[in-house]
């Protein structure tokens, strides 16, 4: 057996060394975590059956008929096969333990934890399978890559036939299907299903077993299966065999509660609340809308598709199905993806969550019109950046500029990569999420504008811009790029680059996916406002990764917890140090505050007004400009304080705000304020007459066009179709940037159609 073990080894041995190193320069595969796993998962499979068949055939060669040993040599082949494949194991492991001396692996117990899971469960299950094969098939490679082929098929089925995206495999293990999500650790669910997958494994020993005693290696293979089906159904072995049956049935039939599989009726029972219109049957749950909300819901899809299907200017009569889930966890916990909102145009659905619906409807809803545009199957495009392209582009709604005011700031700042590599899947995925979408969107829509929505369909299936442009793709880029160069670039954008395009992709962050899931652990503290427990795990991620988003939580936690003195020390020792500070501006209202609760006032103010000036997003202005004028109310200023600094839901915040009118009647702030917090509640009577009475107007003209916004908004709850019209355009009176024309046309066109 040493001769045979040296020749089994040798090449899966070198193999297994060479991929190793190649992983250690490749992002994601280059510390101990689920993707070095995975990847190493398929590929011992695949070595573990087939040196398992070479194994367990030479056992049965060298194994006599006669033989009275208690163990036949071919299930000792079975162990020899286990151990040769453990031992190449080793290789993959020493080679990524090692390289943890050069590359940060920030939680190495899980990063064990999926190396036993995926490729050591797997090379067991593997060499489970090569054993039956190898005594019970003529061409036992064959066999067992018949095997592998059919459970690939079966996962791929899952993503194509079902709403979830990711999969459970007894081969490569689990698969998280291809999001944006980045937090993925070890679940109870896998668990559950390795624990499963040996089971199997010890099932295919046993029946491999009963073959080796049962029948002779010159049956054919259809003989050896009556007798092993014969030998199953005989006392004491169909005992077992029922013992067996009732297992995978209750796991089979309790897949979805087990959370192994999501299918239609699965996700639909457990959200279990539906309403239709003429063209979509929305999916939800009760704890997302109330029957009046639901209908405001429905208004909208019908509302958005109608745009969109303007736009292509083709008829559609065909039912979408949209799934609304209550949260993030939810919807990770039924189809896989919780951050990420998808659709799946060959299926004509759509899948976001309560918080997320507003914002992406449009989007997702692109993607399933376009479906007809597509190519035959998938109904979409192979290139990445035509698919989002096309989405972004119709839906022209992303930040407080527009596509292309964003694509020539980054186009002139240095940020924008070659956009020939965002049209292919890899490039696409290598950049950051908001830099890919943006680029592409805006590249998109210059095509559409410039040579119409036909063009663009066409290219859709196909690719070929030379058949469809007459042109190359890099004539058309330099054609776009010479566009971009007549849009006005002001000095101020430069910080709104920065905020929003310098972000790494997953691929160049450190511990991505370990630090991503202990800062939702962490904001699950800060909703629980345990604030001092949630800066501690942030401070933990930021000290690992250096990540914004722990970062911003840190100082989140720590302002809350009254730590002022982190965040004024976070100012100089980190932001303003880096070397482009300005990606860190959303930072400065929680650090202006603790400026603030420190008796810093101008310090405050000074941060406060950088983030106005920068003009970010309309939610961080408003919140810039509403502290900054807060600063200044003498008389007012430390009640502000509490109320800003108050972790309490919006009902508390009322009765802080009711407290400062009833102190200050001339106080506008506090009644801008309560006419705010009285739309989140959707109390729009009551919204309505506080922020009426603010009238004539405020003089701080972007808080005046939000004002006037949010009075459109009530006015359009209440059904008051032309008033909320008039508020909207008037809203372009204090501010009338092409981002406002936009979105107020928008709001305009809604009113209109209902």
């Amino acid at each position: 057996m040493n001769l045979l073990r040296s020749r089994l080894l040798l090449f899966p041995a070198l193999t297994y060394g060479i991929l190793s190193i190649v992983c250690t320069q490749i992002p994601l595969l280059n510390y101990l975590g689920y993707e070095f796993s995975a990847f190493f998962a398929m590929l011992s499979s695949i070595v573990a059956g087939v040196t398992a068949i070479g194994v367990v055939k030479r056992g049965i060669v060298l194994s006599e008929p006669s033989s009275q040993k208690p163990v036949h040599p071919a299930f000792v082949s079975v162990k020899d096969s286990i151990v040769l494949n453990f031992v190449l194991l080793i290789i993959p492991l020493v080679v990524i333990l090692t390289n943890a001396m050069f590359v940060k692996n920030c939680s190495l117990l899980e990063g064990l934890g999926f190396f036993f899971l995926l490729p050591v469960v797997s090379v067991i299950f593997s060499c489970a399978v090569g054993f039956f094969c190898a005594v019970h098939y003529r061409f036992p490679k064959s066999a067992f890559f018949a095997f592998v082929v059919a459970t690939l098929v079966y996962a791929a089925a899952l993503g194509y036939f079902t709403p979830s995206v990711y999969s459970y495999n007894f081969f490569y293990g689990y698969f998280p299907g291809l999001t944006y999500d980045e937090a993925l650790g070890i679940g109870w669910t896998l668990v559950v299903f390795r624990l499963f997958t040996l089971l199997i494994a010890g099932v295919f020993v046993w029946m491999g077993m009963i073959v080796l005693n049962t029948t002779s290696p010159d049956d054919s293979v259809s003989d050896k299966g009556l007798k092993l089906l014969a030998a199953l159904t005989k006392p004491p072995r169909i005992y077992v065999s029922l013992f067996i049956l009732l297992m995978f049935g209750l796991i089979y039939f309790n897949k979805g509660e087990l959370g192994l599989e999501s299918h239609s009726d699965f996700i639909r029972g457990e959200l279990r609340e539906k309403a239709e219109t003429p063209h979509f049957v929305i999916y939800y749950s009760r704890e997302s809308y109330g029957n009046e909300e639901i209908k405001w819901v429905a208004a909208e899809h019908e509302f958005r598709l109608r745009q969109i299907v303007e736009v292509f200017n083709l008829p559609f009569d065909q039912k979408i199905a949209s799934y609304v889930y209550p949260s993030n966890e939810v919807k990770q916990r039924l189809i896989g993806t919780g951050t990420t909102n998808i659709a799946k145009p060959w299926r004509r659905e759509i899948h976001s969550t309560t918080q997320s619906l507003d914002a992406t409807l449009k989007h997702e809803l692109v993607h399933v019109l376009a479906a007809p545009f597509g190519l035959p199957v998938i109904g979409a495009s192979l290139s990445t950046g035509l698919v989002e392209g096309l989405a972004m582009a119709i839906e022209w709604d992303w930040g407080n500029r527009t596509l292309h005011q964003y694509a020539a700031a980054m186009q002139r700042f240095g940020v924008a990569p070659d956009i020939r590599t965002l049209m292919l899947f890899t490039g696409f995925a290598a950049q950051s999420s908001s830099v890919s979408y943006v680029l592409a969107g805006s590249f998109c829509r210059y095509l559409i504008d410039r040579y119409g929505i036909r063009k663009m369909v066409q290219l859709y299936r196909s690719n070929d811009y030379e058949l469809f442009y007459g042109r190359s793709l890099d004539e058309l880029i330099s054609e776009w790029q010479n566009f971009l160069a007549r849009i006005p670039v002001a000095e101020e954008d430069r910080d709104a680059i920065d905020v929003l395009f310098r972000r790494p992709p997953i691929f160049q962050k450190v511990c991505a996916r370990v630090l991503a899931a202990r800062n939702i652990e962490a904001q699950k503290r800060f909703a629980a406002r345990d604030f001092k427990v949630s800066a501690q795990l942030y401070e933990q991620s930021y000290q690992e990764g250096r990540g914004y988003d722990a970062l911003s939580g840190y100082l989140s936690s720590s302002l809350y917890a009254k730590d002022f003195a982190i965040l004024t020390a976070a100012l100089d020792t980190v932001l303003l140090h880096d070397s482009k500070p300005p990606q860190y501006l959303p930072l400065f209202l929680n650090i202006g505050m603790a400026f603030w609760a420190e008796g810093n006032l101008a310090r405050a103010r000074q941060l406060f007004e950088r983030v106005a000036i920068a003009n970010l997003s309309e939610s961080l202005t408003e919140a810039a400009l509403v502290r900054n004028e807060a600063t200044r109310e003498s008389s007012s200023r430390e009640k502000f304080l509490h109320y800003f600094l108050s972790a309490t839901n919006d009902t508390v915040r009322l009765a802080i705000l009711d407290s400062l009118i009833r102190e200050s009647a001339t106080n506008w702030l506090s009644v801008y304020l309560k006419g705010k917090t009285l739309s989140r509640l959707q109390r729009w009577d009551d919204a309505l007459t506080t922020l009426r009475s603010l009238d004539p107007g405020l003089e701080e003209p972007r808080l005046e066009a939000i004002r006037l916004k949010t009075i459109g908004g009530a006015l359009f709850r209440l059904k008051e179709f032309q008033d909320a019209r008039v508020a909207f355009w008037m809203s372009l009176n204090s501010v009338a940037s092409e981002v406002a024309q936009n979105d107020v046309n928008d709001w305009i066109e809604r009113c209109e159609w209902m």
